[in-house]
């Protein structure tokens, strides 16, 4: 019996120091693993707006995994501009890569302090009304009394984006009786593929970056009066968010995308079949050494 006692101490001993080993393990790796395979300590939940546009898809995806390799939990809200924007007031989204300076004016104006600018993702991209280059128009002063060339009306989509506000000043600007048709994005598409298969007049609201400047023979616009021109993709970020997660911050203060990128990363996606996630990864994985030093304070 003593024997018995005697070879049981040392295993229950054994077993006591590697039970604590374990739990002093556990406690000190309450994180997870970067795509490194870093530790990464758990910081809390981002919230990225998503608006529904194609161009956004690029950024949002890339930045969800960046800052997952950081230690954020990240969710993505989707909405409209208008949603974007309260959302960015009110805290509920707390960053955004859809900011367009010219075409939101009108937001700009109705949020004034209510947000930060972040980075300017890419500029020079040009923005307005587009008809396939068949038609033989170039200008929204020979749709003057002949609207009837485009069956005297536009298609759009969301009727609270900022192009189709927009659109609203243009029709009256040049006086012109067209009919403003609001849709969605994808419904949009469709009557523009559908009506350049058929070689049908069609006037439509176009932009860089997008795939149909690569899928179409299209051509913009010239507007005299002004309304329309390039403009610039612009992170929103809400005004506590510095406090909340200062590596993402500065990661959306300093992130740059280029409009041939954003096209390339579409057109893989969308054309090619290519996952939206792998392709954010070897973005990621080609740009390494900029995202690093975009995640420091510059």
């Amino acid at each position: 019996m003593k024997k018995i006692k005697t070879l049981l101490l040392p295993m229950i001993l054994m077993i006591s120091v590697l039970l604590v080993a374990c739990v002093g393990n556990d406690e000190g790796n309450n994180g997870e693993e970067d795509a490194q395979g870093n530790d990464t300590e758990d910081k809390g939940v981002i919230t990225i707006g998503n608006a529904p546009y194609d161009y956004e898809t690029p950024p949002v995806e890339i930045t969800k995994l960046v800052a997952e390799e950081q230690g954020y939990e990240v969710e993505v809200l989707e909405g409209d501009v208008g949603f974007m924007f309260l959302s960015m007031q009110q805290g509920d989204v707390d960053i955004w890569p859809g900011l367009w300076p010219n075409i939101h004016e009108t937001y700009y104006k109705k949020f004034a302090g209510e947000f930060q600018e972040g980075s300017t993702i890419f500029d020079g991209a040009p923005t307005g009304w587009v008809v396939p280059t068949y038609m033989g128009i170039e200008s929204i002063e020979e749709l003057v009394g002949n609207e009837d060339i485009v069956d005297g009306k536009l298609i759009g989509f969301e009727p609270g984006s900022g192009m189709m506000l927009t659109s609203e000043e243009v029709v009256e600007a040049y006086d012109l009786d067209l009919e403003l048709v609001s849709g969605t994005m994808s419904s949009m598409l469709t009557e523009v593929d559908y009506a350049i298969s058929q070689q049908e007049p069609i006037l439509f609201l176009g932009w860089r970056p997008h795939t149909m400047f690569r899928k179409y023979d299209i051509v913009a616009l010239e507007d005299p009066k002004g309304y329309w021109g390039d403009d610039s993709l612009v992170w929103g970020v809400n005004n506590d968010f510095k406090s909340k997660a200062p590596d993402i911050y500065n990661f959306v203060n300093n992130f740059k995308m280029s409009i041939d990128e954003v096209e390339e990363y579409l057109y893989q996606n969308q054309d090619k079949g290519q996952d939206a996630t792998e392709l954010a990864k070897q973005w990621i994985e080609d740009n390494r050494s900029d995202i690093d030093a975009w995640l420091k304070e510059q």
